[in-house]
């Protein structure tokens, strides 16, 4: 199954053209195209069958620019040398495509008899025409987006032999063929493709280790329009217009059908610019990114850099979306609409950004399976936050993850070292765990973690943090004790731990802990890193194990306490 994330939003699965809600049911239309104000749809879920297509010796990869943000600070030569390290055979940058769909739309904007033609490569566009506006279906642009345009044309090179794999944010085959695409995953799994390889984007040479495929445009500009179009746009031509935000193709639909306008070709989409979604990094780091493309973008070549004679068949048509609607169950729709929710003062949302006029209309859509919940930018975004803050949250114990304790022990080290205010480390370990854990099952494990983190979290102060580090270890970071108080910390989880018991048939069962402690204070003046405060805490917390388990080491006044 494939899986697709949809900006500001929670994961939702699709499979073939079933579309598929996180906690929800699955909605077999075969016709909903999960969209929302931002075109960003994350294909995640084909990773084990690009690792099957890497192991033919014929992958080829398709890589949007936006990969030389997220992998940033690596350069775009190191990223691509990483590529080739994991296995790909070849390297394709999504500027020929853009390059390619540019060459038609410039070709439709000059020679087309048409009054008017509408940018068709944004999924949302492309349906909500289908849905909403189907009278403008005869002026899309009958044209592939740039990802499928390039895949096209890597077959049509490959004669094709190759197994081509798409990577990024944009789900490509959305609005278009999907079947040019072997495999699609998101950068965050082409990262996991690098560590299972053993590839680190940083350590690779800063030069290419093979030709380089070309990276520069010469027609087009990023998502395939012809600059010489947006010259026109610069000089109010009537010739072309931007728009941006659904709510206009209605009025593009009343000039060219009823006032019969000639608008030329219409630039619309439903956002400004791919950066702005959450795989990208946190919103207000939007125009750091953009700065960032700015600068990694090659200069125009003057010459071509693909020749449009050798093009493949670049054309689509689309569809209107016509259907028996079946009876609506009150229950179902209102069940729809408290997943929906309301605005603070109680009212519905009434946006109409999912292409519905209230949230009513939306949920009888989705309810006869003619529509998403992905549509909802409401719904998706608190699903985004909610997954969000699981990100940051071991699912069982509530206590922070593994990532949030790298990034706040770099924090809290720089701030002492500045400062001259101390951080202690505190490396937990469950002694004898397993035992019980097979004695007693999972069950009764997850609940001796469980009250061991609430002994955790009762023992810190709100500017602690109290994070899962494995299975059965945690980690705490004190923020600016002394060494008796850190001491005397560790002492009464270890005595609450000693004490706290858990019920199975045979009574109770309970365990103990090992504590190591490691101090620093930021008055020494001393650089310790991450690595060597945390290395000093599990030392000491190998010595708390090898003297026999539930102990503190080093104890308060350096009396080992048992």
């Amino acid at each position: 199954m494939a899986c697709v994330r949809v900006c500001p939003v929670e994961a939702i699965s699709v499979s073939g053209q079933a579309v598929e809600i996180v906690e929800s049911d699955c909605i077999e239309c075969g016709l909903c195209v999960p969209s929302c104000h931002h075109e960003a749809i994350d294909v995640v879920g084909d990773l084990e069958v690009c690792r099957d297509t890497l192991s033919t010796g014929r992958a080829v990869l398709i890589l949007p620019t936006e990969a030389n943000v997220y992998f940033y600070p690596a350069t775009p030569e190191q990223i691509l040398n990483a590529c080739y390290a994991a296995g790909f055979s070849s390297v394709y940058y999504e500027q020929l495509g853009d390059e390619l769909v540019a060459y038609e739309y410039q070709r439709l904007w000059r020679d087309g008899p048409q009054k008017a033609w509408l940018r068709s490569t944004s999924p949302i566009v492309v349906n909500y025409c289908r849905i909403k506006l189907p009278e403008l279906l005869p002026f899309l642009a009958p044209i592939v987006t740039p990802a499928v345009a390039l895949a096209r044309y890597v077959r049509q090179m490959e004669e094709n032999k190759a197994e081509i794999v798409y990577a990024g944010v944009g789900a490509p085959g959305f609005n278009g063929d999907r079947s040019v695409f072997d495999a699609s995953i998101s950068f965050d799994e082409l990262e996991v493709l690098f560590e299972s390889a053993d590839v680190n984007p940083l350590d690779q040479p800063l030069t290419m280790t093979r030709m380089p495929p070309e990276r520069r445009r010469h027609l087009a500009v990023a998502g395939g329009l012809p600059r010489d179009m947006l010259e026109e746009n610069r000089q109010s031509s009537s010739r072309f217009r931007k728009e941006r935000g659904l709510q206009s193709l209605a009025p593009v639909a009343r000039a060219v059908l009823g006032d019969e306008s000639s608008l030329g070709f219409v630039d619309i989409l439903p956002f400004e610019g791919n950066l702005g979604h959450p795989a990208y990094g946190p919103p207000e780091d939007l125009y750091w990114r953009k700065d960032l493309a700015e600068l990694l973008e090659l200069l125009p070549s003057p010459e071509p850099v693909i020749d449009p004679q050798s093009a493949p068949e670049l054309s689509i048509a689309f569809d209107q979306v016509v259907s028996d609607l079946p009876p609506v169950e009150p229950a179902e729709i209102q069940r729809i609409l408290g997943l929906i929710g309301t605005t603070p003062d109680g009212r519905p949302w009434n946006t109409g950004s999912c292409g519905h006029s209230t949230c009513m209309e939306f949920a009888s859509a989705v309810a006869r399976g003619r529509n998403t919940l992905a549509l909802c930018p409401i719904y998706l975004g608190r699903q985004y936050e909610r997954a969000s803050r699981d990100a940051l949250h071991d699912s069982l114990t509530g206590a922070f993850t593994f990532r949030v304790l790298t990034e706040r022990l770099d924090e809290e080290l720089s701030r002492a070292s500045r400062t001259g205010t101390s951080i202690a480390l505190l490396f937990v370990d469950i002694d004898k765990f397993k035992p019980i854990n097979d004695k007693c099952g999972h069950a009764t494990g997850n609940a001796l973690l469980v009250g061991i983190s609430e002994i955790l979290h009762e023992a810190v102060r709100s500017t602690d943090i109290v994070c899962r580090y494995g299975g059965d270890e945690f980690v705490l970071i004190l923020v600016n004790p002394d060494r008796r108080g850190a001491g005397r910390v560790a002492e009464e989880i270890r005595e609450k731990t000693e004490a706290f018991k858990v019920p199975v048939p045979e009574g109770e069962v309970g365990v103990t802990l090992s504590i190591g402690v490691a101090y620093h204070s930021g008055i020494t003046q001393s650089n310790l890193t991450r690595e060597e405060l945390m290395a000093e805490a599990d030392a000491s917390l190998y010595v708390a194990k090898a003297q026999g388990g539930n102990t503190v080491h080093p104890a308060i006044g350096g009396q080992l306490v048992r």
